[in-house]
């Protein structure tokens, strides 16, 4: 078989990254949209399961990631965002009485949560849009920062708390990283998108919060925690009986050390000068793959305070944020070995992880790197995917959408 390019100083490599970007949306584009509705939790081929309804974090990001691609001259991908604004700002996805987003709207289990997870990602699609110029874009922008800064933000804190029911009336005690860490993106996107500094500031506190321990010089200080109570004190036994939890599993995630690994240099990138984010950035990666990578490849889904893994089982999320990770810290430091480790990744996520027969990334493969379905049925998330493709492109710190705004311009 020829060998794919699949490395920084390859020819051929954005190509060949712009054809499975193409091949992505192929995927998704032709049935995400739900006809008077949100959008589709798909199946293995790529149908909608209407029994999960329309999922706001995989709404979101599908507004994202179709907001990108507008930029981008994908054919059809206007009228997808244009589809999803509709939807959260006029549609059955906005909570027209108390304000913010619903969790999942029909299906079996809907679900009137107002959780942080989902909050967020409707400011990283808005701002998206923005950016693409979609009329009605700066009006979601605006309805999602006035709703963090009114029920999430916490200034004492400085980072944002988790989960409340339907009329924000009962605050859940559990403090998370996960759903902060992707406000920190969304945030960014926000600042990028409006020049808003507040929104700057805001990502540089919780990276501070969750992963300014990476940057201390001490075995293990990578092993971020996940869980922690109303008072930001870490609960390192949080779920033990149930480690593969799909959004809070026991013990740690490498996946998210390579996301803030990430995050940090995007920070940097954007004039934050405070000298531990580059350190933090090398830890979380280097750590990652000290603890978690596998003989076949992929990533560990959980270790535990020792680096052990917990949970096996690798997915497809992981090797995504790796390569973002990868390509930055090589732009940061001129280091070889991030420009080998990114040839790595993307040898594995051919191999393993892309489906070449039926389209898009099976999101769930086993330490010898075979499909299986314990945790994530379907091929539901586009977002990590094709993000993935992009990092390439990418001068140091700059975000997906203000670059791809600078092509569409």
């Amino acid at each position: 078989m020829e060998r794919q390019p699949h490395g920084l100083d390859d020819p051929g490599h954005l190509d060949w990254l712009a054809d499975q970007r193409e091949r992505l949306l192929d995927f998704y584009q032709p049935r995400v949209a739900l006809p008077g509705a949100g959008f589709a939790w798909l199946d293995d081929a790529g149908r909608p399961l209407p029994e999960r309804g329309s999922q706001l974090w995989i709404g979101a990001r599908m507004l994202h990631v179709f907001a990108l691609a507008s930029m981008l001259g994908r054919p059809g991908a206007d009228e997808i965002v244009r589809h999803g604004l509709e939807f959260y700002l006029r549609g059955g996805g906005i909570d027209s009485v108390h304000g913010g987003w619903f969790a999942a709207v029909g299906g079996q289990s809907p679900s009137d949560r107002k959780e942080l997870y989902g909050q967020a990602h409707i400011l990283l699609a808005a701002s998206s849009a923005l950016t693409a110029g979609f009329d009605d874009a700066d009006e979601l922008v605006d309805r999602a920062l006035a709703l963090i800064d009114e029920h999430y933000w916490d200034y004492r804190s400085q980072a944002c708390v988790e989960d409340f029911d339907r009329a924000f009336t009962t605050c859940d005690g559990y403090r998370g990283q996960n759903a902060n860490m992707h406000l920190t993106e969304a945030l960014l996107a926000a600042y990028e998108a409006t020049d808003d500094v507040v929104s700057l500031e805001r990502a540089t506190a919780i990276a501070r919060r969750i992963a300014g321990p990476a940057a201390e010089d001490r075995p293990g200080s990578w092993r971020l925690n996940e869980h922690f109570d109303a008072q930001w004190r870490p609960l390192p036994d949080y779920n033990s009986d149930q480690p593969a939890h799909p959004f809070r599993p026991y013990g740690s995630q490498p996946g998210h050390w390579l996301e803030w690994s990430k995050l940090l240099l995007q920070l940097r990138g954007q004039g934050v000068d405070e000298d531990w984010l580059l350190p933090a950035a090398v830890r979380l990666f280097d750590g990652a793959f000290q603890d978690a990578w596998t003989p076949d490849g992929g990533f560990a889904y959980t270790v535990d305070w020792n680096g052990r893994p917990v949970v096996p089982e690798c997915y497809w999320w992981e090797p995504a944020e790796a390569v973002g990770a990868a390509c930055f810290l090589h732009q940061a430091t001129g280091d070889q070995r991030y420009a080998d480790a990114y040839r790595r990744l993307w040898d594995y996520i051919d191999a393993r992880v892309i489906d070449h027969r039926d389209g898009s990334w099976f999101p769930e493969l086993d330490a010898a790197g075979r499909r299986v379905t314990q945790t994530w049925q379907g091929k539901p998330d586009l977002y990590h995917a094709f993000q993935t493709t992009l990092y390439a492109n990418l001068p140091a710190g700059q975000g997906l959408a203000a670059w791809a705004g600078q092509r569409h311009r």
